[in-house]
């Protein structure tokens, strides 16, 4: 149950970000983004019944979702991206997260996390079946919502650096700390998916590879508290994991996370 709170956690948050225009970023892409992203959500749209998903296996659907998780690039410059444009990466995190949540979701009979009150308690064995079940496509929805976060990160960040004036404000400051809160429950909610039965070591490394990429972005931006628990979340699983390489990344992250 504490894993199902953090998915939906993730999930309020990131669609809490709006979709508002983004001319001033990469409209040509947010564009399509938008537009692969309804063409996909067309597609799953029963999966929350049938418990079918598309998979990456349809050349269809991957081509969808290269779209949408396509974030190869996005950190590689120098320059975070500008604080501008920060809405956009929000709606780009929307996308990604509302696409995610159909394979999340799949079969649990839930069409809408908005208007989720009393959950059948066979819904969170389901959510680890499917985490399983669709593992690839579930790692690539974490490693792009990992790498929309760091540039959220980074962009504030280098924001907050260059004009502190911005943040002085109550409204500023309470919405600094619920997207810190929203960092915190998404490296939260990665790191204690690798218990879940099934999973291969594989995929366990190669979540890492995000983990330890948004780690530094992340150390530096969230407050002591929420770094410790990142970081004793990410030791409690690390002393589960029988793989030796997957137990050291972990480690590693905590490390960086909160020295």
């Amino acid at each position: 149950m504490r894993r199902l709170a953090r998915i939906l956690w993730i999930a309020v948050f990131a669609a809490s970000g709006g979709a508002a225009a983004a001319a001033n970023f990469d409209p040509a892409q947010i564009a399509a983004i938008d537009k692969a992203a309804d063409a996909f959500a067309a597609l799953g749209k029963d999966a929350y019944k049938t418990g079918e998903p598309p998979r990456q296996s349809d050349p269809a659907a991957k081509k969808l979702l290269d779209v949408i998780f396509g974030t190869s690039g996005l950190n590689a410059g120098a320059t975070p991206v500008p604080f501008e444009q920060i809405d956009a990466l929000n709606d780009w995190a929307s996308r990604i997260v509302k696409t995610g949540m159909i394979y999340v979701f799949a079969g649990t009979g839930i069409a809408d996390i908005a208007k989720l009150q009393d959950l059948n308690p066979k819904v969170p064995e389901q959510i680890a079946k499917n985490t399983t079940a669709f593992a690839l496509e579930i790692g690539r929805f974490y490693d792009a919502q990992l790498s929309v976060s760091r540039a959220e990160i980074d962009a504030v960040a280098a924001e907050m650096a260059a004009h502190p004036d911005k943040f002085a404000s109550a409204g500023a400051a309470a919405g600094l700390a619920r997207m810190q809160g929203g960092v915190t429950q998404t490296l939260v909610g990665v790191v204690t998916t690798f218990p879940v039965p099934g999973l291969e070591p594989g995929w366990m490394r190669e979540r890492e590879l995000a983990l330890i990429a948004i780690a530094p972005s992340a150390a530096g931006f969230l407050e002591p508290d929420s770094r410790k628990q990142i970081r004793d979340a990410a030791m409690q699983v690390a002393d589960t994991m029988t793989d030796q390489a997957v137990k050291d990344g972990l480690i590693a992250f905590a490390k960086t996370i909160s020295p």
